[in-house]
């Protein structure tokens, strides 16, 4: 875990907090969002935890509950991680308030293109593959800070690709992926400096080629390389008061299974699918209301008219981000996936059309019934928008 906390002179912090983990659920995080609230003066949406998403990652507490099958002895180790975890997430976004100090931002972006859609489309439907005529978004932005001194203090990077160059045998290896290979590159050749990295909006993209461990360094060399290859150059000044903005948008469902569609899916093969049915008939026994759709966290962190940081929860899938940048660029727009939380996949109206795991089937993993209607899009639009208004 590391953090970066910015500040104007005088003004309130806000705080990014980057994790080596697949991801945050809501309910993992009350607890932390909580103690920093109450026990630190840091109000909910001014620290943004975002999850590098490597699938080579320890299970977390009340995350992805439908996937997590274990013997009954692991889901202690399970509480006892997530509990340090919890800690840690609260110690370091502290401390990075603590050490805040005069700094020089400057930001560049560079390109690499390991990343590939792999929305594939055949006779019989939308699959998984490789499509490298799909949408992709091959920004590499980089933010560089230095000190007073002269000493280069922080490195912020990001990448809009999945974290799953890793496959087959080394998968149930704990490993970063490639962002922590890249994070590893930089700290090595920029010694006493903290590299960050900021996952993008690249549900739908993963890393190519991918399979073994070697595939997870090479990634991380490339990746390295492009923020090196920034580095080296002139940079763009980043200065101005730091403006914040947060917001939670709700999104609905299609309507919900009645109880005979869940009793017929507690029956199914997928044992995926048992699970998510049975968790739905459990809230009914209990007199629960059944989920209607998701809180989606939103944000947008701006730094004079120089850098705006527009950043979504969710498995936000490249399309959004490549609007945001089209319609936002007067606001130089950095786009963040995996942020606060992740509630489940953000598709937008094409893949909603079209069909697929990010619009359909990868709800089952979450405990959800799909898919999303489909104002969605319009809806994120324009709630991000109004973000980057109230930043303005």
């Amino acid at each position: 875990v590391q953090a970066l906390a910015l500040r104007s002179t005088g003004g309130e912090p806000f705080v990014f907090v980057a994790l080596d983990n697949c991801e945050v659920s809501r309910a993992f995080m009350e607890p932390v969002n909580a103690r920093l609230e109450r026990d630190h003066g840091l109000p909910r949406g001014s620290v943004m935890v975002v999850s590098s998403h490597t699938h080579s990652a320890p299970v977390l507490e009340s995350t992805l509950e439908v996937m997590a099958i274990m013997p009954e002895k692991d889901r202690e180790i399970v509480r006892q991680y997530s509990a340090r975890l919890r800690d840690t997430l609260v110690e370091v976004a502290v401390a990075a308030v603590k050490d805040l100090q005069p700094a020089r931002l400057e930001h560049g972006v560079g390109r690499t293109t390991f990343a590939m859609n792999r929305r594939t489309y055949r006779p019989e439907g939308i699959g998984g593959g490789e499509n490298p005529e799909g949408p992709v978004d091959w920004d590499v932005p980089v933010l560089r800070i230095t000190g007073t001194n002269g000493v280069l203090r922080g490195i912020v990077f990001g990448y809009a690709c999945h974290g799953t160059s890793i496959q087959g045998e080394g998968f149930y290896a704990v490993n970063g992926d490639y962002m922590a290979y890249a994070r590893q590159h930089l700290e090595t050749h920029y010694p006493g400096a903290t590299a960050l990295y900021l996952t993008g909006m690249g549900a739908d993209i993963n890393p190519s080629p991918r399979g073994s461990l070697l595939d997870a360094k090479r990634h991380g060399v490339e990746l390295a390389g492009a923020v090196i290859s920034v580095l080296n150059r002139p940079l763009r000044p980043v200065a101005g008061e730091v403006r914040h903005a947060y917001r939670e948008l709700d999104l609905a469902f299609e309507p919900q299974p009645d109880r005979a569609a869940l009793e017929a899916d507690a029956k199914n093969n997928d044992q995926f699918i048992r699970r998510r049915a049975e968790m739905f008939l459990k809230k009914l026994e209990a007199g629960q209301t059944l989920p209607t759709g998701v809180s989606l966290p939103m944000s947008v962190v701006r730094i004079g008219d120089d850098l705006s940081f527009l950043s979504m929860a969710g498995e936000v899938v490249v399309d959004y981000s490549r609007a945001f940048k089209r319609l936002h660029a007067a606001a130089h727009p950095w786009t963040i996936g995996y942020a606060y939380e992740v509630p489940c996949y953000i598709p937008n109206i094409r893949i909603l059309k079209e069909g697929g795991y990010e619009a359909q089937s990868s709800l089952i993993y979450y405990g959800y019934y799909g898919p999303f209607k489909t104002d969605i899009e319009p809806k994120i639009l324009e709630a991000m928008g109004e973000l980057v208004l109230q930043t303005r």
